[in-house]
């Protein structure tokens, strides 16, 4: 069996003092960045049930106008995003995969133990959907008037939340923006998110990073599982050159890891045609 090698964090985060369990050190730190490559390595290898992106699509129905739109998001760091596929689960009266919804309920139950009320308000949004938003804040059609929109909104076609595994989360009577400043992000942030790790969620827009899109967004995570939190991204040295990626731990047993040890050739059910990438 190949060992893969998953290299050393260069930075490690300063937690909000919490009481939290001994099992924070089964997870690796991150910083903002490696966040980041996580949620990109798992839409392209781990995560199930999407579709390939399908490219720029029409916003305001000006062609001229709408180029120069794709231009600025492309600039500020907007990608294309896959799409969700097959059947979502709702809870709370929200779509979203299953798996993040599963995780949703048990997060929540751990959160209401600990006296917190944040709530999920947002998760699947369609391109459709997405469009009708960013529309809704776009108040003109100049630089500055795009860019203000594009500070907070995605193009659609752009969104996270296309691939059903991203969820905002506010007080029932809150706004976005103050969820930052509450106990319930203070929980969640805590031991460098570990309370969001360890049910498979990480922030999806995070401080400290550049060229991400819009503007760091604290009430948006992403869900990319447990066992590739605590795995990483897998580098095999052997094959790929001098190991890279966030994890600070040598897997051993990497059958247990998700992305690795497939044959190219091997088809799995609800994984994505593009995943294998690494194999």
């Amino acid at each position: 069996m190949r060992r893969v090698l998953l290299a050393g964090l260069s930075t490690i985060l300063i937690a909000v003092p919490m009481a939290a369990s001994a099992d924070v050190s089964e997870y690796p730190v991150y910083d903002g960045d490696q966040f980041t490559e996580l949620y990109e390595y798992a839409t392209e290898n781990v995560l199930p049930r999407l579709d390939a992106p399908t490219g720029q699509t029409t916003i305001t129905g000006d062609s001229t106008l709408d180029a120069r739109i794709w231009e600025l998001a492309f600039a500020r760091g907007y990608v294309l995003r896959p799409v969700a596929t097959g059947g979502l689960a709702t809870i709370d009266g929200v779509p979203m995969q299953p798996q993040a919804a599963e995780a949703w309920a048990k997060l929540k139950a751990a959160a209401r133990e600990a006296g917190l009320q944040f709530i999920v308000s947002s998760a699947y949004r369609s391109p459709s959907a997405q469009r009708t938003q960013f529309l809704s804040k776009l108040q003109g059609t100049s630089d500055s008037a795009i860019e203000a929109a594009l500070t907070w909104y995605s193009v659609p076609g752009t969104s996270k939340h296309h691939g059903g595994y991203a969820l905002d989360f506010r007080y029932a009577n809150g706004t976005f923006g103050e969820f930052r400043y509450t106990p319930d992000y203070e929980w969640l942030a805590a031991d460098n998110f570990y309370n969001a790790k360890r049910f498979g969620f990480i922030p999806s827009y995070p401080d400290d990073v550049s060229g991400q899109g819009p503007n760091p967004e604290p009430w948006e995570f992403v869900w990319v599982g447990v066992e590739l939190i605590k795995c990483g991204i897998p580098v095999d040295p052997g094959s790929i050159g001098p190991s890279q990626g966030p994890a600070a731990a040598i897997v051993s047993d990497v059958a247990s890891c998700p992305g690795v040890l497939i044959d190219p050739g091997e088809v799995i059910e609800g994984m994505p045609t593009w995943w294998h990438r690494l194999a």
